[in-house]
């Protein structure tokens, strides 16, 4: 009885340990006939377009540092996008996986001189794209080159780029990830300019696409990411500076928190916002319009180098500063006659028939139209160290 009770333990282990060892080996098979692709880059070119793929290299560990490079670039150009990735699949005997891709990089020329528009309408069509991919543009260089560029960390610079955003987001609160889905419906309503995060580098020297950029304590080539990007229409239109981008962001309720340093005499203090909540309501008078603009906040006392520490003066201060922010990057807006910022959503989202009055002559009116801003700022910790008398 016992023996065969030994031989029926015996066969189980040897079934699972073929079985685990089966699809190892299919696994292994699958993931060597396909090229995983882990981001796309878009710039332009004689043709038309080129793309770059980045693929990742299966051969080495992403997560890990090491001689053998995390990615491998497959570069071409085509009248079209989807000619393009085909003239690739000729010089790549593998199947090109692009579901797995996380991030869209659109090139600083083509975003300014041919737009987004054709770009999103592929990539939203094509079924092999996920719709939960991430979309940026590009500043001072091609979509090819910050691709290529070997970052420390992180061995697939689309890798370090989304967790570069998604730190961001939950920190500094000047970037926020976009999907093709909301850029295309801001396109198609007509009704806000649409912004994209940016990525740029510290440095244009070649040796940022070989991996001695990653072998030195402090790297010649970074990556940066330092805000928003604003569109007019489908086509770039500018860049805001990171805290020009914190502003936006606020503007637009995208911030999950945020960094605000303040100046104080001699001296700098910074709150970290938690909550924050902006209101914006449009006001109608004898068929004109004009804004209201509330922005409510909570957040901690994270650091000061004030002389002054009470709290309704830190927070007096911080008010005063973001209603001034926000002012300049309104007068900004209307300057250039381009509504990043979103006012007549607002029309459109409170009041339809309005909307259809006012839209006909936006363009006329944006420029003039006052906007009224207030800040309120509740400063509900101060952190223990801020606490030592």
């Amino acid at each position: 009885m016992k023996k065969k009770a030994w031989g029926l333990i015996f066969f189980v282990i040897l079934t699972l340990g073929s079985s685990v060892v089966i699809s190892k080996n299919v696994e292994d098979t699958l993931i060597k006939s396909i090229s995983i692709v882990s981001a796309i880059g878009i710039d332009s070119s004689n043709e038309g377009y080129e793309v770059t793929l980045q693929m990742i290299n299966t051969a080495a560990k992403p997560d890990s540092a090491g001689e053998v490079p995390g990615s491998i670039i497959y570069q071409q150009s085509g009248r079209t996008i989807s000619q393009a990735v085909k003239n690739i699949l000729n010089r790549n005997p593998k199947k090109i996986f692009l579901d797995s891709a996380e991030l869209i990089v659109i090139g600083e020329q083509t975003a300014r001189e041919k737009g987004i528009h054709e770009i999103l309408a592929l990539f939203l069509t094509e079924s092999e794209i996920s719709s939960s991919i991430k979309i940026m543009v590009t500043k001072d260089y091609p979509a090819s080159k910050i691709l290529k560029t070997i970052t420390p960390a992180e061995k697939v610079s689309s890798k370090r780029i989304n967790d570069v955003v998604h730190s961001n987001e939950l920190n500094l609160g000047s970037a926020a990830s976009v999907y093709p889905v909301k850029v295309m419906n801001d396109l198609l309503r007509n009704i806000k300019a649409t912004a994209l995060p940016y990525v740029t580098l510290s440095s244009d020297q070649e040796i940022g696409s070989s991996q001695e950029n990653v072998s030195s304590p402090e790297p010649e080539v970074l990556l940066i990411l330092n805000g928003m990007a604003y569109f007019k229409k489908d086509k770039l239109a500018g860049y805001l500076s990171r805290d020009e981008s914190k502003i936006f962001l606020g503007f637009t309720n995208n911030t999950k928190k945020a960094t605000i340093e303040t100046k104080c005499g001699d001296g700098f203090f910074t709150v970290h916002i938690k909550k924050s909540k902006t209101s914006v309501k449009p006001v109608y008078n004898n068929g004109m319009v004009s804004f209201q603009v509330k922005r409510k906040m909570k957040g901690e006392l994270f650091e000061s180098t004030c002389n002054k520490n009470d709290l309704p003066y830190l927070e007096s201060k911080t008010e005063a500063f973001l209603k001034s922010e926000m002012a300049g990057l309104i007068a900004r807006s209307q300057e250039e006659n381009n509504d990043f910022i979103g006012f007549l959503k607002e029309v459109y989202l409170r009041n339809p028939y309005k909307f259809q009055e006012i839209n006909k002559k936006w363009k006329e009116l944006y420029p003039e139209v006052p906007v009224e801003v207030e800040v309120d700022l509740k400063i509900e910790d101060i952190g223990d160290v801020n606490r030592i008398p």
